[in-house]
């Protein structure tokens, strides 16, 4: 099989879960789309730009509104590679949801997921990574995850609504009807929000011993994932230095800024563009935190409140205080 490289990727199981979701609502499969699936078997982990084609050749085949709530609504967890045991094996929805943030990279490095959590309930966001067929994806993400807390607690799990950043493609009542819940469109996060109390709902399919047999291989395949990454090492010096600019990162390497962004590319990836998914992660957990704008601000290396307000809407379209509705 090809290896993917250093170029973000997404695992062939639920690359073939979404294609395999598509035979089975009886879409037509066109030469076009026939090729990018042979192309994509060929793959250890299917290369992002590849999971790209796939999604436009599917959109531009089925240009119908509800095409990722279609495909996203039928994924298994055994559909997630390991990390989907891992959340099979889980005691409660609260360590499954922290099992997924934590190891996500194993089933795609498209987007990232983080979990906070208010007085009363708490939110699963998803930010994706990728702008194409961003809308359709980010539904199918969403729509995945209502099926696997449904079917990891026996259909007991109950949310308040589903949140999207985007406008609604189609009649409200198509999406709750596929969702089971209230949705709502033009929100500060692509999220699933829930009561609190549902934390502590117990899985059907927990089981101890295949949970550490599980999480030794998911530690296993996410440091392999990680030590070809040099995406990973610049995240982590960012993480400890929010403040620092790429000639600044680059030095910690033995590198010039632009031997940085060179290496970057192979991953498809900018310094700016890890820069700012960084400090936005970092700013929305210490916002949900109830840390202060200001501090926020200065922790990111920003002269002043308004600069970094500036930076946050850029990169969410909302406000510091827009945002902190969503989780308060």
């Amino acid at each position: 099989m090809v290896n993917s490289g250093h170029h973000p990727t997404v695992t062939q199981q639920y690359t073939r879960a979404i294609v395999r979701s598509w035979e089975d609502s009886g879409l037509p499969v066109s030469e076009e789309l026939q090729a990018i699936i042979d192309e994509i078997a060929r793959h250890q982990r299917v290369p992002m730009p590849l999971q790209d084609r796939l999604w436009l050749s599917m959109a531009k085949d089925y240009p119908e509104p509800d095409l990722g709530l279609r495909l996203g609504h039928y994924v298994q967890p055994g559909n997630l590679d390991i990390v989907g045991f891992l959340l099979m094996s889980c005691d409660t929805l609260d360590d499954a949801l922290e099992a997924l943030v934590t190891y996500h990279p194993i089933v795609g490095e498209g987007g990232e997921f983080l979990m906070t959590e208010g007085e009363n309930s708490c939110s699963l966001i998803y930010s994706p990574y990728h702008t194409i067929c961003r809308e359709i994806r980010v539904e199918a993400v969403l729509a995945t995850l209502m099926q696997l807390a449904s079917y990891l607690t026996d259909n007991t799990f109950n949310p308040s609504y589903v949140s999207f950043q985007h406008k609604a493609l189609m009649d409200y009542k198509h999406y709750e009807q596929v969702l089971g819940c209230p949705v709502q469109f033009e929100q500060v996060a692509d999220a699933m929000v829930f009561p609190k109390a549902q934390l502590a709902k117990p899985l059907v399919q927990s089981n101890k011993i295949l949970y550490s047999h599980m999480r030794q291989l998911a530690d296993e395949a996410l440091k392999g994932l990680q030590d070809h990454s040099i995406r990973f090492e610049v995240e982590q010096v960012i993480k400890v230095n929010p403040n620092w600019g790429k000639e600044k990162v680059a030095e910690q390497f033995g590198i010039s800024g632009r031997q940085l962004n060179r290496n970057l590319s192979r991953e498809g990836v900018t310094f700016k563009l890890i820069a700012d998914e960084v400090r936005l992660s970092m700013a929305r957990e210490w916002l949900s935190d109830s840390l202060p704008v200001n501090e926020v601000a200065y922790r990111l290396g920003y002269h002043d409140e308004s600069a970094f307000n500036k930076a946050f809407k850029r990169w969410t379209g909302h406000t510091p205080g827009e945002f902190l509705q969503i989780v308060s």
